[in-house]
């Protein structure tokens, strides 16, 4: 009998860098708990780290956009604020973030907004594909890895010049 290793999905591989930050890369969610932020229905709010809470909601934020494309204005209005409520998170926790700002991302509330929007096309893509394997579906779930990725660069970078 042969034995084989499961391997990881190659968007959560490169999460093994953070415990080599130093053990205050915590203070940010990783982007296994961003993408699981995205596909959940809540938490317990008063446990979790608030960029979960706020992550949760651009994902809902994005799927209601889809839904009811009348309603984009107001549904960008409140991604802007969920963005900013972010940006201003981080700003107060790691205030030297002069690290990622060589990186063409703008800012980690955007990049969160980003990888929200990628699960949620991705999402509905795997949902109405007429076949899993479609193409799309591919691109799309890798456009959301690509992402992932982007997200531990950014967090790796701010807790080590922190």
């Amino acid at each position: 009998m042969r034995i084989t290793s499961r391997r990881e999905p190659a968007m959560f591989v490169r999460d093994r860098a953070l415990p080599a930050t130093g053990g205050t890369a915590r203070s940010l969610p990783d982007q296994r708990e961003l993408v699981a932020a995205f596909g959940s229905r809540g938490g317990d709010p008063n446990a979790e780290h608030p960029l979960i809470g706020w992550a949760r909601k651009l994902a809902i934020l994005h799927r209601q956009r889809r839904g009811n494309p009348l309603a984009a204005a107001g549904i960008d209005c409140r991604r802007a604020e969920l963005v900013a409520a972010i940006d201003t998170w981080v700003a107060t926790q790691l205030p030297r973030r002069s690290c990622t700002e060589h990186l063409r991302t703008g800012s980690l509330g955007a990049t969160v907004d980003r990888m929200a929007a990628a699960h949620a096309h991705a999402s509905y893509l795997l949902h109405t594909a007429e076949k899993v394997s479609d193409v799309r579906v591919h691109a799309a779930w890798y456009r959301l890895a690509s992402l992932a990725d982007e997200w531990t660069d950014l967090i790796v970078g701010a807790v080590r010049k922190a």
